[in-house]
């Protein structure tokens, strides 16, 4: 029953096709609209399991503009939008849908749809915005998508997606702004021309197998988010290229294998090529085993979120740090910091999370640790303090020092 009806709606396809060639030019409308229609059919056919009956009432007796998740434009007459997302659909992705070629935008995230991403896309010139997220999809980026000149938004992650990322994509698609390829399988390098686009403003490639470095192009682009956090990205963290995206805001490096300069001892070029980034909210480079000491210069940044546990990172905390009056969020956790913290951390007034827990901190616990209006969370377990718990604490602290249920 399933092939007799997927074969009756081809039929009705190649059978609209051929109606619209002898329509001749006062005819192109209807056809535009039949051909879409057909195609959006034979679309159906191939869905398995609609839980939710989204698609149930797209027939042939229903205006297509009419369907549900479909959005006409009235101007040129064709289908422009499909929104399917958060529906569940399952089946094979097949390339049906590229025959809508008015197409502007196509939203099919969280669902369940196998199979590779179809070549055939390359037909949707039109197409500004792309999002396949949360699907099953496998195989690699078509080679053919480097014919989508116009894309805007392209984001395909948390599907099981393989390769190394095609250069000519990135250096004909250069209208991107927004890409998100994360927790996939890609593999290889980040391709130079990812730089091609100026208005590429927020790249997620985090959770993947990229080697290398990251690209010196990305100084051509308009990043304000930059994720390639759980990589195999190598070499010295990116100064050079970080000090020219004066627009960034949320940076995410961790889980990645790059090291500071001077043979991973030295952090102070890396903190101050960010004091360039004005905009600077969210830093995290949890897990890289970068050396050297906190520099001073850490107090130009406007942060609100720092992460940098899990480090090799000496030295004492630089009083300095009291400058971050933005900053809500403070992690050191399991570094070598020693010394004892310094009583300017109380002018973090803003601070609501610190962690400084598994290091060689020493001394006494600063009484005006308790002053902090907002600070909710405070581990400083698995360090070297002496003395009382401060009787000024309004935290109920139970995590000084190192106490036996820790």
């Amino acid at each position: 029953m399933f092939l007799v009806k997927a074969v009756f709606v081809l039929l009705l396809f190649i059978l609209s096709t051929g109606q619209a060639t002898m329509m001749g030019h006062n005819g192109h409308t209807h056809h535009s609209l039949l051909t879409d229609k057909a195609a959006l059919l034979a679309f159906k056919s191939t869905i398995k399991f609609d839980p939710n009956c989204t698609i149930a009432g797209w027939g042939d007796d229903v205006d297509v503009c009419s369907f549900r998740g479909v959005r006409c434009d009235k101007h040129h007459h064709r289908v422009a939008q499909l929104f399917l997302p958060d529906c569940g659909l399952t089946g094979h992705f097949s390339p049906f849908l590229s025959n809508l070629t008015g197409l502007r935008v196509l939203k099919l995230f969280n669902n369940h749809f196998s199979g590779v991403i179809p070549p055939e896309f390359s037909h949707l010139r039109h197409l500004l915005c792309l999002q396949l997220d949360e699907n099953n999809l496998q195989g690699p980026i078509p080679e053919s998508f480097a014919l989508l000149s116009k894309l805007r938004t392209l984001t395909l992650s948390e599907n099981s997606l393989t390769e190394a990322l095609p250069p000519s994509f990135f250096r004909n698609c250069t209208s991107l702004g927004n890409l998100d390829l994360s927790l996939n399988f890609f593999t290889g390098k980040i391709p130079q021309e990812i730089g091609n686009s100026p208005h590429l403003w927020s790249l997620n490639l985090y959770n993947n197998q990229f080697v290398g470095q990251l690209p010196a192009s990305l100084v051509n682009t308009s990043m304000c988010n930059l994720d390639v956090g759980t990589n195999n990205l190598s070499g010295e963290l990116p100064s050079d290229i970080l000090g020219k995206l004066s627009l960034l805001k949320y940076l995410q490096l961790s889980y990645n294998n790059m090291i500071s300069h001077d043979k991973n001892s030295n952090l102070e070029p890396f903190f101050t090529a960010l004091e360039n980034c004005t905009s600077l909210a969210e830093l995290q480079l949890v897990s890289m085993g970068l050396g050297g000491r906190l520099p001073s210069s850490i107090s130009q940044l406007n942060i609100t979120k720092m992460l940098l546990q899990e480090n090799q990172i000496t030295g004492s905390i630089p009083p300095s740090i009291a400058n971050l009056s933005y900053l809500m969020t403070l992690n050191l956790t399991s570094n070598h910091l020693n010394g004892k913290i310094s009583s300017m951390i109380s002018r973090l007034s803003k601070l609501e999370q610190l962690f400084l827990s598994q290091n060689l901190f020493s001394g006494e616990i600063p009484a005006v640790l308790g002053q902090l209006p907002h600070l909710g969370l405070l581990d400083l377990s698995y360090n070297n303090f002496n003395g009382p718990i401060p009787a000024t604490s309004r935290m109920g602290w139970g995590a000084c020092g190192k106490l036996p249920w820790m």
